[in-house]
């Protein structure tokens, strides 16, 4: 059953809700279904995506020299035009601060224009201070740029390459890739033709870049002497008078020739215009005096300490102190709110802080509003920040900032319905957004929420490393459904293994109960039902110890939900008739819906369908119409009860008003299931062309979300559709990826229809052996199940198998 995800006990003894749409739906998802004489296909066209990736870092500002490194990168992308098939690579290797990164971006905008399908780039930094970015983190997120949908990057990091190639294949695509740190990190993201170009950076030589896949390998040495003078007067001169080329040869050696050092002394020396260089290069020299008795770095990392000292020392102490305490965001990026939260300070305030920050080239601004470090300057700021704060103080910084992305996380819901939304907040929504990121719609939180979801993760994992229980576990229950929506379930997990350390460590079992129903969430999606059955019992135990009934109506619920995708319905009947008492008795809006709605399935599931009806509409009524997620799955579940019923009018009206939901809530999950559900209506009303074509809808929303069953079913449903259609050859086709699919979530019930259903297309083609091997496997998958609709199906089996 795929690959195994480690996770703690739900049971380890303690020791002391709303839904989030996916924003997503393709025009490339081409039908081709209404000529059923030309043939009826699933495919994707190849056009290129819709949003094309432009991620170059902004251009560096008086770039200057490097003319002959220029032109050797310009030589490697002129053997584009050779009949070489392999990508282009370009290695650039030096010491820190040398300015690798100035040279890959300022040629990358040179040249951007001969890569029309666009540019990605990422920082692997591989040389921070924290965890590098691992190739499969970076091919997450390129896949996402490259406009694939969440679920449907696979897990496998070689499998995310691979598709990750195929989009790239007979694409004209610039990667850079910065701060790389060893081979590994970079492979996996090479295109696979010689239509891209990866241009590479880093501190070592990567010799099996060069080897391996044929880079050319350009080693970046210190600047000139006359290029590092034409540096310092380029960024001087527009501030201060004349300095003597020997003045400027002295402040350039003493900058070791690094462009990293020269600019941060330029703007030193820019911001004193009165003050004699001569002074300002002694006050240098007296600051490397006391930098070489406290380091002993090589390679012209103590003069760019001794540089960056000098600048640091020369700040206002406000301004120091946002540089220091900046050094402990444990993000790439940081945004200005983020900034004045960890600083304690006014935004506007921190504004003013920061901006000089970048007037002196300690802080750059990748976007508006949000800013990063070159790894050299984080290190030193964290340095700082530790030297000179004491533990109390660092203690309250790393909590104000956690504490800021948790009520940041809680305002992204604020978009939502209020109807569920009240009911299914981990923490109550903050009634004063002041320092936070407000959003006047769903869109705009889902926004933010992509652009901070690494800096929420590794917030997660600071504040379980800090001991705050209360954000270590808050936190991932506020992202676990955006995440899902958007990542690798498997990439949530090991936040919530954190997530429950933290709750048994405190002994909040409220919190370990929340941890505990997200875990039966994750495995549920993951069709681990045993461990989503296991999980969702765990936390109930855990909320009525605390006799918290919302939280117990809501792990009922996802109790019910486990059980029924494992399809012990009289089980999950009972689980939702449990938690639909407990919301009525205890007022609970939210919990009075979501458990009759998985009833009204339970009883469909189990063929009861005269209660399915009762429970279903008389649930439609209570529903506010400002939730539309709520309402397009109670409208779905009613159009399934209906046309199982005969009811096909008022099925088809109901099935449209929730796709019509779906669609203009841009939600992709319910978009495909509405699809599904919309292809057995047309079946059953005897079109079939029309219906293929919804099929191929549902189907290309469960391939792209990953989730195999909506695909599976749309299949077994296509199968079907073509056997009606005489093209039998094809039916049994589907009916086989159908059937493999099944198998492969262990879903045993789906899997005998859909080979019960291979059976009679098999029947049909006259191969009467294979049909009743086919039928005699499909009697042994549903002895299990004891249910009305299971008692029919092997009622059938067993006529066929006597016919």
């Amino acid at each position: 059953m795929g690959n195994s995800v480690a996770s703690p006990s739900p049971h380890e003894p303690h020791r002391t809700g709303g839904t989030w749409s996916e924003l997503s739906g393709h025009a490339r998802d081409v039908v081709q279904a209404r000529d059923v004489m030309g043939g009826i296909h699933f495919h994707t066209a190849t056009a290129a995506p819709a949003i094309v990736p432009r991620e170059l870092p902004g251009n560096v500002r008086g770039f200057v020299g490097r003319t002959a490194d220029l032109d050797l990168m310009d030589s490697v992308l002129e053997r584009s035009g050779e009949s070489t098939e392999t990508v282009l690579i370009a290695s650039i290797v030096g010491t820190a601060g040398v300015g690798k990164t100035s040279l890959a971006v300022h040629w990358a905008h040179r040249v951007k224009d001969q890569f029309p399908d666009g540019q990605l780039y990422v920082n692997l930094r591989g040389y921070d201070a924290g965890s590098p970015v691992t190739a499969d983190q970076a091919l997450q997120r390129f896949l996402r740029i490259l406009d694939v949908d969440p679920g449907a990057i696979p897990d496998d990091t070689e499998d995310k390459a691979a598709l990750y190639r195929s989009i790239l294949s007979n694409r004209r695509v610039l990667v850079l890739l910065d701060n790389a740190s060893k081979v590994g990190q970079v492979r996996p993201l090479l295109p696979g033709t010689a239509s891209c170009m990866v241009v590479v950076t880093s501190r070592i030589d990567l010799p099996g870049l060069v080897v391996r896949d044929g880079a050319r390998r350009i080693n970046l040495d210190v600047l000139s002497t006359d290029d590092a003078v034409g540096l310092l007067r380029r960024a001087m001169v527009p501030h201060r008078g004349p300095d003597s080329d020997e003045a400027l040869a002295e402040l350039a050696h003493l900058c070791a020739y690094l462009p990293l050092a020269l600019r941060i002394a330029a703007e030193r020396a820019a911001a004193r215009p009165r003050m004699p260089l001569d002074a300002l290069i002694q006050d240098l020299k007296d600051e490397s005096r006391v930098w070489r008795a406290l380091s002993a770095d090589e390679d012209g990392v103590d003069a760019v300490h001794t540089v960056f000292s000098w600048s640091y020392r020369a700040l206002p102490e406000d301004t120091a102190r946002l540089f220091r305490l900046l050094g402990l965001h444990p993000g790439q990026e940081i945004s200005l709110l983020a900034a004045a939260a960890l600083a304690d300070v006014p935004v506007e305030k921190a504004r003013q802080l920061v901006e000089s920050l970048i007037g002196a080239h300690l802080l750059s601004e990748t976007s508006y509003d949000r800013y990063q470090f070159h790894d050299l300057l984080r290190a030193y700021a964290g340095e700082q920040a530790r030297q000179t704060e004491t533990p109390e103080e660092l203690h309250a910084a790393t909590a104000r900032l956690c504490r800021w992305y948790v009520k940041a996380m809680a305002a992204a819901a604020l978009p939502h319905d209020t109807f569920y939304a009240d009911d299914w907040a981990v923490i109550p929504p903050p009634t004063d957004t002041t320092g936070l990121p407000t959003f006047a719609n769903f869109d705009q939180a889902m926004i933010w929420f992509i652009a901070e979801t690494d800096n929420l993760v590794a917030v997660s994992t600071l504040a379980a490393e800090a001991g705050l229980d209360d954000v270590a576990w808050v936190l991932p229950a506020l992202i676990r459904t955006p995440y899902m929506d958007r990542q690798s379930i498997r990439g949530w997990l090991p936040l919530a293994e954190s997530a429950l350390r933290a709750t048994r460590r405190s002994g909040d079992r409220r919190g370990e109960s929340i941890t505990l129903m997200g875990f039966s969430i994750a495995y549920r999606d993951l069709h681990r039902v045993p461990e989503a059955v296991e999980y969702s019992q765990a936390a109930l135990v855990a909320a009525e110890d605390v006799g918290d009934p919302r939280q117990e109506a809501a792990s009922l619920t996802m109790l019910g939900h486990a059980q029924r995708r494992g399809r012990r319905l009289d089980e999950a009947i009972e689980s939702y008739h449990r938690a639909l008492a407990l919301a009525n008795a205890n007022d609970l809006p939210l919990w009075t819906v979501w458990p009759a709605i998985g009833l009204a399935e339970a009883l469909l599931d189990a063929g009861r369908l005269d209660e399915a009806y009762a429970e279903i509409t008389g649930l439609l009524g209570r529903i506010p119409p400002e939730s539309p997620g709520v309402r397009t799955e109670g409208l779905w579940v009613l159009a399934g009860v209906e046309r199982e019923l005969g009811a096909l009018a008022d099925a088809r009206t109901h099935i449209q008003e929730a796709l019509s939901v779906a669609y203009e809530t841009k939600n992709t999950m319910y978009q495909g299931r509405c699809e599904l559900e919309m292809g057995r209506l047309l079946i059953d009303s005897g079109r079939l062309e029309d219906s293929l074509e919804s099929l191929q809808h549902a189907a290309a929303v469960g391939r792209r979300l990953g989730d195999g069953s909506v695909e599976a079913c749309a299949l077994d449903d296509t199968g079907r559709v073509y056997r009606e259609l005489g093209r039998l050859e094809e039916a049994v086709h589907f009916h086989r990826l159908a059937v493999a699919a099944h198998r492969e979530l262990d879903d045993v019930w789906r899997l005998a229809a859909a080979v019960n259903n291979m059976a009679i297309t098999t029947a049909a083609l006259g191969d009467r052996v294979a049909a009743r091997q086919q039928w005699s496997d499909a009697a042994d998958l549903v002895v299990e199940f004891d249910d009305p609709r299971a008692a029919a199906l092997r009622a059938e089996i067993a006529e066929r198998l006597a016919g």
